[in-house]
């Protein structure tokens, strides 16, 4: 059916997913609430309406449904999208609250349950919008038909991460590139090209443009299509700090350094502070009962105290739960020397599958990330941020090559866009790319976008082995 190829759908389909879950943490919330003892009946939830219409609005404004309603195109970036939607949520609620005390409404409701509501809804509309999104990606409906088009080096890794990306609402149907770039895709001359796409109604393009500067090809199918995504080769450019400008009639763009503003960095710091002591204080009694089990599962210390290289290189020691036999760097070496295979493997990823050195509890630990609890004192000590690249050894630069000093200008974090990108599922190269625009790219909603993502990593182990 033509209505579930169409990224209206998916619009539509969002804005009901925001609706049901901002209605499910209100319930909760207010539910919770009474049972502890709160002087209000339940159907005065019913009364919280202008909440939804306020939301809904704010929503359509900050161009969280696709762009729009009717007409949408690409979805905003993930990290650009959680920081809208959680302003959003909290906007609508205040708003809302701001009415009750012109209205002298406010008498009927509980400011206490409104507000951990609003909370509770920021919350809980991510995780509403992920579902959404896996599921129509696994049911591959409500996309929005494109035709891609350009440099072929570049349109066939577009086509991969596509398919892969359960966020993305495009769908390719056609390319014209010269050659077919998968087998299900079929490729068209420049002519064949405009007529598939009329005769498709297809007004999503996608263009792939390998150079720097602006090809004048756009030009020629731009009154063809109602939405034209440029792609450019660059992956290390700061995106999120950039905005487009109209500099005299030339195509321009400011970028805002976030690295450079103390204000911002000094909040970054309090929280993660606040934030590490309350996760030592939690991880208390499950760090004892680990530690427990490290102790009597092999011989050795209950920690190691892996070296690794700190910001601007100054070395560190990362102190985790101990997850090898004891001397295990003395058996890598052994091992190294006398397999070819496993050195190559070691020399790429530094790190080997089915490590015969790892023990039982040490794989556990390493499968649920539980090995780096202990981090949390590095993040006091200042040698380590909650959220950041993953610390590396000497041996790791050469790797980042020119890209090091980028790297290099932030702290390691204990969790980052690497991990919650696949983690041992990622390639050398690409984890390079990630922490490079991590780098470029940070904010604090980036860091809170990548937290709730290392929850839902951890929860499924993506990657870890």
């Amino acid at each position: 059916m033509k209505l579930f190829a169409s990224g209206r759908l998916r619009s539509f389909l969002l804005l009901f997913t925001d609706v049901l879950f901002l209605a499910l943490a209100i319930f909760l919330v207010f539910f919770i609430y009474k049972k502890c003892g709160a002087l209000y009946e339940m159907p005065i939830i019913f009364r919280t309406w202008p909440i939804f219409l306020l939301l809904i609005m704010f929503n359509i404004i900050g161009r969280l449904y696709c762009g729009n309603l009717l007409y949408p195109g690409m979805a905003l970036n993930p990290v650009e999208e959680l920081r809208r939607l959680t302003l959003s949520c909290i906007g609508s609620f205040l708003v809302f609250m701001a009415i009750l005390t012109l209205t002298r409404g406010n008498l009927s409701f509980s400011r206490v349950a409104l507000s951990i509501s609003a909370l509770a809804g920021a919350l809980l509309l991510p995780v509403g919008r992920i579902i959404l999104r896996y599921i129509l990606w696994k049911l591959q409906i409500a996309k929005i038909p494109a035709l891609i088009m350009g440099d072929g080096n570049l349109v066939s890794p577009v086509i991969e991460k596509i398919r892969e990306d359960n966020f993305c609402i495009l769908e390719i149907k056609g390319s014209c590139c010269g050659m077919p770039m998968a087998k299900d895709i079929p490729d068209f001359a420049p002519d064949e090209f405009l007529d598939f796409a009329r005769k498709e109604r297809i007004n999503y393009l996608i263009f792939c443009n390998s150079g720097n500067e602006y090809s004048r090809d756009i030009d020629r199918y731009l009154p063809d299509f109602l939405h034209v995504l440029v792609v450019n080769q660059t992956s290390r450019f700061p995106v999120l700090w950039s905005y487009p400008v109209s500099f005299y009639r030339y195509f321009s763009f400011e970028i805002s350094n976030r690295l450079l503003r103390k204000g911002i960095l000094l909040q970054k710091r309090i929280l993660e502070i606040i934030l590490a002591v309350i996760g030592l204080i939690l991880a208390f009694i499950p760090g004892l009962i680990l530690a427990l089990l490290v102790k009597l599962s092999s011989h050795g210390p209950v920690f190691y105290r892996a070296k690794r290289l700190g910001k601007n290189g100054v070395p560190i020691e990362v102190l985790k739960f101990r997850t090898m036999n004891k001397n295990a760097d003395r058996q890598l070496e052994k091992m190294l020397a006398e397999n070819p295979d496993l050195k190559q493997q070691w020399e790429k990823n530094f790190k080997l599958d089915n490590d015969p050195r790892i023990t039982p509890v040490g794989r556990f630990l390493r499968r649920t990330s539980l090995d780096e609890l202990p981090q949390f004192w590095n993040v006091i000590k200042g040698e380590m941020a909650l959220i950041g690249p993953r610390p590396i050894v000497q041996k790791e630069v050469a790797y980042y090559g020119d890209d090091y000093k980028i790297f290099s200008s932030v702290k390691p974090g204990i969790t980052g866009l690497w991990q919650v990108s696949g983690r041992s599922d990622v390639d050398y190269e690409d984890r390079v790319a990630l922490d490079v625009f991590y780098v470029n790219n940070w904010s604090i909603w980036m860091d809170y976008y990548i937290f709730l993502a290392t929850i839902n990593a951890v929860l499924f182990r993506r990657g870890a082995r």
